[in-house]
């Protein structure tokens, strides 16, 4: 899919890039910001009541339901956001019974976090919102572009996460 030819020059920085390529950048961005409109829409007109920011750091929580529940630091971490934050944020959560927290019987120092039953009912009910306006879009192309379409958004994700300075290759990609 590489163009050749001659170089085109875009910016202030004199970049220079191959032909087609600052198309492309330009509408990865505008992929970028309509998914994030699209996001926010939902959330903001959804019975669940969890922000985005939210939902990131409680989507490692689901997958561990019945455990003991996980430390702060690894929600912060998947979440890609500080520990601190991800603290204040858990208080209003738990407030909202959404969490609960207690320390780790191993260490005290350690905070561990837990859904709650209404905390996953919510969450659930975000995701199949999000996921029904994606798959009323996505559904607007034919199955073969459909196929293209995600053997390259896979491709794309690939290469951006080894553009990531300490990340793991694309398995870097999928978090």
């Amino acid at each position: 899919m590489r163009e050749t030819g001659n170089s085109e020059t875009r910016g202030t920085s004199e970049l220079r890039v191959e032909p087609g390529i600052a198309d492309l950048a330009e509408a990865a961005d505008r992929l970028f910001y309509a998914m994030r409109r699209s996001r926010s829409a939902t959330v903001g007109q959804s019975a669940g009541g969890l922000s985005m920011s939210q939902m990131a750091l409680l989507a490692v929580l689901a997958e561990d339901a019945e455990g003991a529940g996980l430390p702060v630091s690894r929600l912060a971490a998947n979440a890609e956001i500080s520990v601190p934050t991800a603290t204040r944020m858990l208080q209003q959560l738990e407030g909202k019974n959404v969490v609960t927290r207690r320390r780790a019987p191993h260490d005290e120092r350690q905070v561990l976090v837990r859904l709650t039953e209404e905390g996953a009912e919510r969450l659930a009910t975000m995701r199949a919102e999000l996921r029904a306006r994606q798959y009323a879009a996505l559904s607007q192309f034919a199955p073969q572009e459909r196929h293209e379409l995600a053997a390259q958004l896979h491709r794309l994700a690939g290469i951006i996460g080894e553009t990531v300075p300490g990340a793991a290759g694309p398995a870097a990609a999928e978090g």
